[in-house]
């Protein structure tokens, strides 16, 4: 065997379909393996590696996912995987999540009969482009004392992922994110150091740090576009600190920020954890005329709980129901009626995760008003995020005096 050919796994519990896709692989160049029940697969893949799987969901006694689960606790999670089944649509499009959900590559979802023009596609897929590193980094040696250090140091900063108003293209707003560049580990993701600082007791001067770098570079934001509001997320921890109101309108008042100018965002399994406490710091930031958001909406199992008992003045939808909206009806669903829901208790929506003009249609059509993703900008530092919002609403505003005005789409 050649090493520098990829090897294809076939699982499939009927002979026809594992000879055809077999010989299929063979065409494509793969060195091919076949594995006709779950129990040979999990052999193989215990032992060898595999570039790709061509998997059926049907195999007898077991089933497909619980391999999809075998391999994602087996962290082989580099390998391609194309799904195969002759159930309904809505069984393949469920199947996939979960597979995303196991952070596994899934290289398409076939249905029987077997369309071979997709079939070779689908395996060619992974032959023709460079796979990216997916190996996990080495965990870095960070402790709460050194997130203390950094904080001292002056090494953490925002950056603005601008938000826009889809009835007039305008930028309207921008959500701070919290970044941090130390001097040994060089940019440490918000994915590695909250966790640490949430366990380590720094939430509270994370988020004070965070809220005065978010209202101190963003007030060239604020001052030269009337209505600007910067979005900061609050950690749950302090969700439970009935001081937190007066504390964010102290560093405002340091700032010279207007209330109005800030959101608080909220991940609804938070807000809901002890609804009593929530309650009474979101009232009071809204009475403050602090903007309060529910964030990644949908994500838990509270969501109209959240709603209907504590006073939020906006909502977003999570990205995970966004991205791809445009392909998936069960996700338009959802998205369409969150839209109706707030609408129903008079709150903005915000779209989050908008990545294709496809999404960006349909979010425009049922109803968001305000959207943020990739397909429009990434998060930007401050010079940059500047330099840019100025040039996006010198644009809308020119498209708006024009006699020929369209919705802005990009």
């Amino acid at each position: 065997m050649s090493a520098t050919r990829s090897r294809l796994l076939v699982v499939d519990d009927d002979l026809v379909q594992r000879v055809l896709i077999s010989k299929i692989g063979a065409k494509l160049g793969y060195d091919t393996v076949v594995a006709p029940s779950f129990e040979a697969a999990t052999e193989l893949l215990a032992r060898e590696t595999f570039q790709t799987m061509a998997l059926d969901l049907s195999l007898g006694e077991r089933d497909g996912v619980e391999l999809l689960r075998f391999v994602a606790e087996r962290n082989l999670k580099a390998m391609s995987i194309v799904i195969i089944s002759g159930c309904d649509d809505r069984i393949m499009k469920a199947t996939r999540r979960v597979a995303n959900g196991l952070k596994l590559l899934v290289g398409g979802c076939l249905t029987k009969p077997l369309d071979l023009n997709r079939l070779r596609s689908a395996l060619e897929l992974p032959q023709r482009s460079p796979r990216a590193a997916t190996s996990a980094s080495p965990l870095l040696p960070i402790t709460p004392a050194r997130i203390a250090h950094g904080l001292a140091a002056g090494e953490f900063f925002v950056e603005f992922q601008p938000k826009i108003a889809l009835q007039t293209g305008r930028v309207i707003g921008a959500e701070a994110l919290a970044r941090w560049r130390s001097a040994e580990f060089g940019m440490v993701s918000p994915l590695v150091f909250i966790p640490i600082a949430e366990e380590g007791g720094l939430m509270s001067e994370l988020t004070d740090c965070i809220l005065s770098s978010a209202m101190s570079q963003g007030r060239k934001l604020i001052e030269r576009n009337p209505g600007f509001t910067i979005a900061v997320n609050i950690s749950g921890s302090l969700m439970s600190d009935l001081t937190l109101p007066e504390r964010i309108e102290e560093t405002l008042r340091r700032e010279n920020i207007p209330p109005s100018a800030l959101t608080v965002e909220i991940t609804e399994t938070i807000a809901m954890a002890d609804v009593d406490r929530a309650n009474d710091i979101l009232v009071r930031l809204r009475i403050k005329k602090i903007g309060t958001a529910i964030d990644d909406f949908g994500t838990g199992y509270s969501s109209l709980a959240a709603l209907a008992r504590l006073p939020f003045s906006e909502l977003k939808i999570d990205q995970s129901f966004i991205k791809g909206c445009e392909s998936d009806e069960d996700m338009m669903k959802i998205v369409d009626a969150s839209v109706a829901l707030a609408k129903a208790f008079n709150m903005k929506v915000v779209a989050e995760g908008v990545e294709s003009p496809e999404a960006l249609e349909i979010i425009r059509r049922i109803g968001c008003d305000v959207a943020q993703g990739f397909f429009f900008a990434p998060s930007l530092r401050r010079s940059r995020a500047e330099r840019w919002i100025s040039q996006r609403n010198a644009s809308a505003a020119e498209l708006a005096s024009s006699p020929s005005q369209t919705a802005l789409a990009s």
